[in-house]
């Protein structure tokens, strides 16, 4: 009985249509032994087997197909598309190329071919294989959009996001085009626009979870931590299996320091993929800010067991081991960070920390420079050229950054560029600038750039972190303290402070309490209480903010003075100044008020953990940052109490003339 050909073929398309692919195929295969010459119904017998999964048979038939008729470009063609469903990309390749040469007119081989290079990470020759499919036919969606893909590969970005904008432009309705879009404006650092093309993308399609993702991902780089919480949170509600998600979502508790929740984060991500080496480090992260370092330390060995060559996890056990006090270890925990990976930002950056507390200026300013790329960066550039130190501005802004200590202790060296000639201005935060404003005379300190003109062609910008790197690496060499000055009008302001016959000693307990920069660096004012029993010492309080509420805590909180209570209410730190003159010694653990004090060269005393910051080194009781520092360490990790012992016995040996009782 004759076989009604194009009855059955529109019947095996129902079913196909229908997901009743075993049937479909099971009438191309009779089909095919009907008409083993048809190059049309082996080709739908090979798609059938692709789509069921048989690679390995669908290329066996398209081999012989191939054999059969070797001047068929579509036989080269079927058998590239099986090597190309088995990942067998080389041969892929090779077979769309020969049905290119058969047939020049063949533009799904070209594309195909495309594809093929830019999975073999040729992705030049991929954009060469598109450009002529698109030159045949400039509608062309399907590649249009790999070539945009591969040039953003290139680094192309520009190009790559011409193709995406043409492609929204031509189908507004679908969202893909907006998420690719999105992803080439995150590259370009336009996070605004990213977040424009996301929205239009969840407009059409409410639960994308790439558009929230990447919607996180911009309002992380718009300092919107909340909301990059929310959309990280949403894209983690739409697909719970992609661990990238729940990895970015883990990373911006952390940030926001609701470790309770990150915790949570980490354990579901965990259930998914309870072996995920770099799933183990965000925990161990987070258990480092819960003060659980031996949990941690379980956590950061477990994902080396599994993976020991995670650069990042080498990075947090060096930050583990730094914590309890084991400095021998932890350069070698760098060390094999960077033999992971060369380029890791974050292991880069700890190893010029390193540097630099060993006193190796040279290399460690040129590490230091790797700050900018850690998460979240410590500046946002300036939209103008940054400057490489090399030519002469027409005008310079130095950017302050990071930290209040960083600032005041970097702040000194716009006094270089203003002796080389060189017309400065340092924009700071709005609270710095009374602090800062006589710095230098030559150098105006602002907190915006409305006064400044930017569209001069010789206005260059440079984060003021570089200016050791870009002008003077060697400290010994920068202006010395003091270079804050205490305004008149706040000096007599707290004359009245200063008791005669006392010993005044002003004193800070707590820095900026987040969790990213406090770990092992305050303590509790209970500490203090040696040098509240030294006869003739009387304590004064320069806690600002957070740590405030111990002062009704400890015993001897009444006998210590508190300042008014608009104390430095109109600029930070402005206040303190003004009353270290009236101050035999300041005593502080590592905080900002560590930094004014030195460059106010006022004596003091800082007690550090066993593994301090990079600034005060790792021996020895002096800093050439500060002379008028004292430093007192840890002898063994976390013991505070026997700093402050040492700090008492100190002030008792020094007879201070007013602690005679």
């Amino acid at each position: 009985m004759s076989i009604n050909v194009s009855f059955e073929l529109a019947r095996a398309a129902e079913l196909h249509q229908a997901g009743q692919f075993n049937d479909a195929f099971a009438i191309y295969r009779r089909l095919a032994k009907a008409h083993p010459t048809s190059v049309d119904i082996q080709r739908l017998m090979i798609f059938e087997l692709l789509q069921l999964g048989r690679h390995k048979e669908a290329v066996t038939t398209a081999r012989r197909l191939r054999e059969a008729y070797p001047r068929s470009p579509h036989a080269a063609l079927l058998l590239g598309t099986g090597y190309q469903a088995m990942g067998q990309w080389q041969r892929a390749l090779a077979a769309f190329e020969i049905a290119w040469n058969l047939d020049g007119t063949q533009m799904e081989a070209r594309f195909l071919a495309g594809n093929a290079l830019c999975a073999l990470g040729r992705h030049q020759e991929g954009v060469a294989c598109y450009d002529t499919v698109l030159a045949a036919d400039p509608r062309s969606v399907e590649a249009r959009s790999n070539r945009a893909g591969a040039l953003a590969r290139l680094g192309r970005l520009q190009d790559a996001l011409r193709d995406s904008e043409t492609l929204v432009a031509a189908q507004p309705w679908q969202p893909l085009h907006l998420i690719n879009m999105a992803g080439t404006l995150l590259e370009l650092g336009r996070p605004k626009d990213v977040v424009a093309a996301t929205d239009a993308a969840l407009r059409l399609s409410p639960r994308l979870a790439d558009a929230e993702f990447l919607r996180g991902q911009a309002f992380l780089g718009l300092g919107d931590w909340p909301q990059a919480r929310l959309s990280l949170e949403r894209a983690v509600e739409f697909a719970p299996e992609n661990l990238v998600f729940h990895g970015r979502l883990i990373a911006i508790l952390h940030l926001l320091e609701d470790f309770p929740a990150a915790r949570d984060a980490c354990a579901r991500a965990l259930r998914i993929e309870p072996k995920s080496a770099l799933l183990l480090q965000n925990r161990a992260e987070v258990r480092r800010a819960l003060d659980d370092a031996p949990g941690a330390m379980t956590d950061i060995d477990a994902a080396l067991a599994l993976d020991p060559r995670l650069a990042s996890a080498h990075v947090s056990r060096a930050r583990l081991l730094a914590d309890l006090g084991r400095l021998d270890d932890m350069r070698p925990a760098l060390d094999r960070a960077l033999k992971a990976d060369p380029a890791q930002p974050y292991a880069l950056y700890s190893k010029a920390m390193d540097d630099l507390a060993r006193g190796h200026w040279r290399a460690g300013w040129a590490g230091y420079e790797h700050r900018e790329g850690i998460s979240p960066p410590p500046f946002m550039p300036l939209p103008f050229p940054r400057w490489d130190g090399r030519d002469e501005p027409e005008l310079l802004v130095v950017l302050g950054e990071q930290g209040i200590g960083d600032v005041i202790l970097f702040g000194r060296l716009v006094r270089i560029l203003a002796d080389r000639g060189i017309r400065t201005i340092l924009l700071t935060r709005p609270g710095l600038v009374p602090l800062l404003q006589h710095l230098d005379d030559r150098v105006p300190v602002v907190a915006d750039l409305s006064t400044i003109d930017q569209a001069m062609p010789g206005l260059r910008w440079a984060p003021l972190g570089s200016l050791p790197h870009l002008v003077c690496p060697d400290p010994a060499l920068w202006p010395e303290a003091p270079y804050l000055v205490a305004p008149p009008d706040r000096a007599s302001r707290w004359r009245h402070l200063r008791k005669d016959g006392a010993f005044t000693i002003g004193i800070n307990w707590q820095g900026n309490p987040s969790r990213h920069v406090d770990v092992g660096r305050s303590v509790p004012l209970s500490l203090f209480a040696p040098l509240a029993e030294i006869p003739g010492v009387r304590l004064l309080s320069l806690q600002h903010g957070a740590g405030t509420e111990q002062l009704d805590a400890v015993p001897f909180g009444e006998a210590i003075v508190r300042p008014d209570a608009d104390f430095n209410a109109d600029g930070i730190f402005i206040d303190t100044v003004g009353l270290m003159p009236h101050l035999d010694l300041v005593v502080t653990t590592d905080t900002a008020l560590a930094n004014v004090a030195g460059a106010y060269d006022c004596p003091a005393f800082v007690a550090l953990r066993a593994v301090p910051d990079w600034r005060w080194g790792y021996e020895g009781e002096r800093t050439p940052f500060f002379p008028s520092l004292r430093l007192f360490r840890q002898a063994r990790a976390g013991d505070w109490s026997s700093v402050f012992q040492r700090m008492a016995l100190e002030i008792r040996k020094s007879s201070p003339p007013h602690a005679s009782g």
